[in-house]
């Protein structure tokens, strides 16, 4: 097993980091940084949909398929720049703190040229750069959202089960705080300054990581061999493949929800842009209390998809009240109880599937090579999801019913609990019981 050592500034040997195998003042400065520059990628990575919809339509003369090409830059690069860098990581070629730190200052120096944009002309002109620019911008935060757990897991790997769903928490955070923030800088300083503040702080906080964060752990190979090491290739097992598949169908669900919720409560009950905001409030803050205290109890039991099944039945019943898929008059009571349960239901969906992937390949030996690997295929899952729910979503709406569009989503949860119960009994809980890794020579 890999052991993790430091140099004892007093006799100059390796020992271990704490009896534990965890520094607290190491520890304490790689989180700061860590999850600081996770919350500015991932508001980054969200913040223009508080302003951009608006000044590129009726400003610049966009199309509304042009905006969408635009945001959807991001999630385009991911999917391909974030198995990438796995391989990286996996070559050793460069120390992770230098990966991370490059790839915040790329976020950081597109997001700041972002702000030029205003200057181009509209229509062509105007959508050309600016989907250049996201594109560039969207490498750094794809090679940004995959280190975060490569580092922890190198550095915190006692304590995944609480990191994890700290990081998760965060993002979400972050994807919601970014647009208000933007927001409120445009009407402030009109179209630059929300560039301006979040390049800015992501730059120095390169800046500052590039002068205290500390220098990457020595790992000395011992006995035994790592699953992880070898790049994503390793990840391709059933079972981890059916995690994340139930991790894209729970962003399905929620993105489904973002993108329609909002016009159904105008029609069903006249409720205005902002008191549909409130309602948005509650499904995110249970989720984000959801996908806290399961991962914090998943380390408590053995496997944590028997966390993550009772609550795709949660989904479910919350799709059946959402709908409503049964004969039942709809109140506002109604919808936010639903709301509050698709929350609960889909909280351990991203956090409890990778905790069980982790668990499933590394066989109790974690190494960064194994969470830079999970890292690169559950992110580029998130933004799937993210991005096939509206998409579904408007799809559905243009032919049939919001109950119909429902009731798809529901049969969606079914199949994906049926193969997610079928493989959680079928499949032991680690590949080392399933016989599938071979004995190191």
């Amino acid at each position: 097993m890999a052991m993790i050592t430091d140099t004892s500034p007093e006799t100059g040997l390796d020992v271990p980091a704490s009896p534990k195998g965890l520094s607290w003042k190491r520890a304490s400065c790689v989180l700061l940084f860590v999850c600081f520059g996770f919350l500015l990628q991932g508001a980054n990575y969200s913040h223009m949909t508080s302003f951009f919809n608006i000044y590129a339509l009726e400003v610049k003369g966009l199309s509304s398929a042009e905006y969408g090409v635009i945001m959807g830059a991001n999630c385009f690069v991911m999917v391909f720049v974030s198995p990438l860098t796995a391989n990286i990581v996996d070559m050793k070629y460069f120390k992770d703190k230098n990966i991370m730190l490059v790839a915040w200052t790329v976020d950081a120096t597109f997001c700041l040229a972002l702000s030029l944009v205003y200057k181009l002309g509209p229509g062509l002109p105007f959508f050309i750069g600016s989907l250049t620019i996201r594109l560039l911008e969207a490498f750094g935060c794809a090679v940004g959202f995959v280190m975060p757990y490569v580092i922890t897991g190198l550095e915190l790997s006692e304590i995944s089960h609480i990191i994890i769903p700290v990081l998760e928490t965060i993002y979400g955070f972050s994807v919601v705080a970014g647009p208000a923030v933007s927001g409120i800088l445009f009407d402030i300083g009109g179209f630059c300054l929300p560039f301006w503040v979040l390049g800015s702080t992501l730059l120095l906080l390169a800046a500052l990581g590039l002068c205290f964060f500390p220098q990457p752990r020595e790992i000395n190979e011992a006995d035994g061999c790592s699953v992880g090491d070898g790049g994503i290739r390793k990840t391709l097992k059933f079972p981890v493949i059916v995690n994340v598949l139930c991790t894209i169908s729970s962003f399905v669900l929620l993105s489904f929800n973002e993108s329609t919720l909002a016009l159904r409560l105008n029609h069903k009950f006249g409720m205005s842009a902002s008191q549909s905001g409130v309602l948005f409030l509650f499904v995110g803050g249970v989720y984000a209390l959801s996908s806290l205290l399961l991962g914090f109890t998943s380390k408590k039991i053995s496997d944590p998809r028997h966390l993550v099944l009772p609550c795709q039945l949660i989904v479910l019943f919350a799709l059946v009240l959402q709908g409503p898929l049964i004969p039942l008059k709809q109140t506002k009571e109604i919808v936010i109880a639903a709301q509050m349960l698709l929350g609960l239901g889909a909280g351990p969906a991203f956090v409890c599937s990778y905790l069980h992937s982790l668990r499933y390949l590394s066989n109790e030996k974690e190494t960064k090579e194994t969470h830079a690997a999970l890292g690169a295929i559950f992110v580029p899952a998130t933004a799937v999801g993210g991005t096939i729910g509206p998409l579904v979503a408007n799809i559905l709406l243009d032919f049939f019913t919001y109950e119909t569009a429902v009731a798809v989503s529901a049969v969606q949860t079914v199949l994906i609990t049926a193969l997610l119960g079928y493989t959680t009994f079928a499949f032991p809980r680690t590949l080392k019981n399933d016989k599938e890794i071979v004995a190191c020579l």
